[in-house]
């Protein structure tokens, strides 16, 4: 039986709408009351993702099936199997391939997953192998039945069913861990909305004036130009007292 595995990841789309004039309405004044002190909001955890209790258990039953599939493919006698001795040769090399991947490649991919705490990306890589063992382990269940004894049979087919019990088992839990990681989290308890009245303790009041509507634009006062002052007027003496004509300032002497 073979399974799928979607992991889909979330796009935030960001749009920027253009701000529509809208007569203005009348202002709402909200109260909202100072405190004292500042109060901050704690900051939401990033999101980690901890290993379950079911990721433990699927852990362990991966475990168990390999220990058991590692012992019964030893018991194999592919040798004496009703087949040719080509196909005998491939269905050998196949076991060997099975026994190193369970002995050699299972063993850190658990460690993998339980030293991240169970994180995505390690129990993608633990699913992915765990589905090439089962379709191997599968291909050699089904000759074992219908070449080898019946005895070599069974077992194996108990493993293939304990493997693939843990393989679903380890599909679900990263389906789950991958929505766990998309979903956004809660708003914080503390935050403070300023839509409505909170009384938050002592300390002075603030108005907020909630106005819709454009913002109006600021005009400049218009100022009248400040008039010249006129010249001061001269004196009647000065006047007299100033010639006209440079030739006038001396008078010419009567001649004798």
């Amino acid at each position: 039986m073979k399974t799928t595995l979607a992991v889909t990841g979330l796009l935030a789309v960001l749009a920027a709408g253009a701000t529509a004039q809208s007569p203005v309405a009348r202002p709402q004044t909200v109260a909202v009351s100072q405190p004292s002190q500042p109060v901050t909001s704690p900051q939401p955890p990033s999101p980690q993702l901890a290993a379950a209790p079911k990721l433990d258990a699927v852990l362990s039953q991966i475990q168990k099936a390999t220990l058991s599939m590692n012992s019964n493919l030893a018991k194999l006698r592919i040798e004496k199997w009703r087949t040719d001795p080509e196909q005998k040769a491939q269905l050998q090399k196949m076991a060997n391939s099975l026994q190193r991947n369970i002995t050699s490649a299972v063993p850190g991919l658990v460690s993998d997953v339980q030293s991240s705490r169970g994180s995505v990306s390690s129990a993608f890589k633990l699913y992915h192998n765990m589905n090439v063992v089962y379709e191997y382990l599968n291909s050699l269940t089904d000759a074992a039945g219908s070449l080898g004894k019946r005895e070599e049979y069974e077992p194996l087919a108990e493993d293939a069913a304990a493997l693939d019990s843990a393989r679903e088992g380890l599909s679900n839990y990263i389906e789950q861990a991958a929505v766990t990681l998309e979903t956004p989290p809660a708003p914080s308890p503390n935050a403070v909305s300023t839509a409505d009245a909170v009384a938050v303790g002592g300390g002075r009041k603030i108005i907020v004036e909630e106005v819709s509507g454009p913002v109006p634009k600021a005009t400049k006062k218009k100022t009248s130009a400040t008039p010249a002052k006129p010249a001061p007027a001269k004196s009647a003496a000065t006047a007299a007292a100033k010639p006209a004509h440079p030739s006038a300032a001396a008078p010419t002497p009567a001649p004798k």
